[in-house]
């Protein structure tokens, strides 16, 4: 790990006017590809042994839990995929002068003003190995993560330069040093030390991205296993 002093980073494009981020096209083209793989690629077999049999025919269907229980977990999946699909691609965060304000569907609007802001951690690298959760690369300039602390160490706000950009980063730093809160810069550090350093700075999906797609893909694998038995094919 490698921290060094907050210093002024160069505004690009003169003052940064714009204050206003949301998701890139490609993070929005990303999730709805990530979408139709999760609800219809690995949810294939469920799909076939549904249509293909007709099964809205049979006198079992939602009456039966031990019948109905492959449809009702897809409807889940269905509900639970469209949601957080949505939560990311209408993400949009404003930051100015006075603070921040971060708003989505299905996400409760958090509006936070500087002077409630105790910390600002600006890492460049976060070096989770190798593996799936790394195959969307941020730019070499831009910041792994910036995360806005409260003054008892809670997480407010990460400003992923994946998910809004390197530009939303540049006004982050730039309003939060504006308005007097300490920014701590880190060069590379791993998820384990960050936690130590700053224990609710990453989420749980941030600290283990690879355990958790592995959990998803062995509950898919369960959920098709399961519709095989109860539906065959």
């Amino acid at each position: 790990m490698i921290s060094t002093p907050d210093a002024a980073i160069p505004a690009q494009d003169g003052d940064l006017p714009t204050r206003t981020y949301g998701p890139p096209a490609s993070v929005v083209i990303g999730s709805l590809v990530v979408g139709f793989v999760f609800l219809v690629v690995l949810e294939f077999l469920v799909i076939i042994s549904f249509v293909g049999q007709r099964l809205w025919h049979d006198p079992l269907l939602m009456h039966d839990l031990v019948f109905t229980l492959p449809l009702l977990i897809w409807v889940l999946i269905a509900v639970t995929v469209t949601v957080t699909m949505l939560r990311v691609i209408t993400s949009w965060l404003q930051i100015d002068e006075s603070g921040f304000e971060l708003r989505s569907l299905f996400r409760r609007r958090r509006t936070t003003r500087w002077n409630e802001v105790g910390q600002v951690i600006a890492v460049r690298d976060i070096d989770r190995g190798a593996g799936a959760a790394e195959t969307l690369d941020a730019p070499e300039t831009a910041y792994d993560g910036v995360y806005v602390l409260d003054p008892q160490g809670r997480r407010i706000l990460a400003v992923s330069s994946r998910f809004f950009g390197q530009r939303a980063q540049e006004m982050t730093l730039r309003r939060a040093r504006e308005a007097g809160v300490g920014i701590v810069h880190i060069d590379a550090i791993t998820p384990a030390e960050l936690k130590r350093q700053a224990p609710q700075a990453m989420s749980f999906v941030d600290r283990h991205p690879n355990p958790l797609l592995l959990a998803l893909l062995l509950f898919y694998i369960g959920h098709n296993v399961l519709t095989f038995v109860v539906w065959g094919l």
